[in-house]
């Protein structure tokens, strides 16, 4: 499976810098981690939807985000989801709607904000 992204912004982008979906996932996401969100910082990339981790489990799922489906299918941009590299690909910390909305609508790729660091 490839894994390769292609870097939109190197960054390091501060957590206050990035775009948000407007809920606490990320936070809850990244206080899981045992990061305190202010102090990490990410980098702006396009990867491949089947890179990410989640995706090999969508077929199974009983539940759709058809609100976020609709509104990809016709054209809405959404902010981007955000994942940490694995050897295999990338997880999510948040964006499970609109990761699923992708694999769904087939899409490639996505933007994805990947963690590049937290507190030293």
């Amino acid at each position: 499976m490839a894994h390769e992204a292609t870097v939109i912004d190197q960054g390091p982008l501060a957590y206050r810098d990035i775009e948000l979906s407007g809920d606490p996932d990320l936070e809850h996401g990244l206080r899981h981690l045992g990061l305190e969100p202010a102090d990490t910082t990410f980098r702006l990339l396009e990867i491949p939807v089947a890179a990410i981790g989640e995706t090999r489990f969508m077929a199974t799922w009983t539940w759709t985000s058809q609100p976020v489906i609709d509104a990809m299918s016709a054209g809405h941009e959404f902010p981007p989801i955000v994942v940490f590299r694995t050897p295999l690909g990338w997880n999510l910390i948040d964006g499970v709607n609109r990761s699923y909305a992708a694999w769904h609508l087939r899409l490639p790729t996505l933007r994805a904000y990947e963690l590049i660091g937290g507190p030293a």
